[in-house]
């Protein structure tokens, strides 16, 4: 059985994306979360929203290092820490 809840990462999609962040090379972290959001940016009014999950994760790991960010602790996100986004 796969991760079925409310939070960022509960769901199979989003946490595969955090494994995706985890086999990203440190330096190439960031492009990966900023490849999931300008996907999703890009998708027109009429168009289907592919990739929602994976930017409603890619913006919690975006806003936990925010001042005041909740830090993401689930199970299902990356196990391996961020390094400083830009």
């Amino acid at each position: 059985m796969g991760a079925w809840d409310i939070g960022h990462f509960d769901n199979d999609t989003a946490a595969d994306f955090g494994g995706r962040v985890d086999d990203a090379e440190t330096g190439r972290k960031a492009d990966v979360l900023r490849d999931v959001l300008t996907a999703v940016a890009d998708t027109g009014p009429e168009d289907y929203v592919d990739g929602g999950e994976e930017a409603v994760a890619a913006a919690a790991l975006i806003a936990a290092q925010c001042p005041g960010g909740e830090p993401v602790t689930t199970a299902y996100g990356p196990k391996k820490p961020l390094p400083p986004l830009p």
